[in-house]
């Protein structure tokens, strides 16, 4: 886990952040950081995920999955990785290499009929855009029900609770753009 402490204090340090000022903003303190940092402690997984937010990275940049040539610009579509199946009927692929850098995660979501994110409306930290590039996908933000077809798309900032469902007989593709990037 030296790896993780090397690319923490590698990326605080290109972000000009104190040891002691990103202890602060994770609520942990600078002796405990300088030993993850130093390899002689490993974080929690939620630990990891509050120190990557700190940093505007990803905890996959910080555990060093992130290396991919700086040249890999472009993704085939046979390497293309699913990253989990968020619900059941729910398919998020990869559009782009990892990469430390990013400020966005453009991904390809590939929704079954009736697949949802779930009952309950949910909100984070970010912003979110989408283009439909096949089917119909209902969204709800707070209490308002938008349908969107093939071509449309939409933006609008994660902190409001949303949810969504394909609402098509057929399966729905959506192209999701999301910021900061969490994968």
């Amino acid at each position: 886990m030296k790896i993780v402490g090397v690319n923490i204090k590698r990326s605080r340090e290109s972000r000009e952040i104190t040891l002691r000022e990103l202890a602060e903003q994770v609520k942990l303190s600078a002796s405990l950081l300088s030993q993850i940092e130093t390899g002689k402690v490993s974080p929690s997984l939620s630990t990891l995920k509050k120190i990557s937010d700190a940093l505007q990275t990803t905890v996959g940049a910080l555990v060093g999955e992130d290396n991919q040539p700086s040249d890999a610009l472009v993704l085939r579509k046979s390497d293309r990785k699913v990253l989990s199946h968020l619900s059941e009927g729910i398919k998020m692929f990869m559009l782009t290499y990892k990469d430390a850098n990013k400020q966005m995660e453009p991904l390809l979501f590939r929704l079954d009929p009736n697949a949802s994110s779930g009952k309950s409306l949910y909100k984070h930290f970010g912003q979110e855009f989408i283009l439909i590039i096949k089917g119909t996908l209902e969204l709800k933000l707070n209490d308002v029900r938008y349908v969107l077809k093939k071509g449309d798309s939409m933006y609008f900032n994660s902190n409001i609770p949303h949810k969504f469902k394909n609402i098509d007989r057929g399966i729905t593709e959506a192209v999701w753009i999301v910021t900061p990037p969490t994968f």
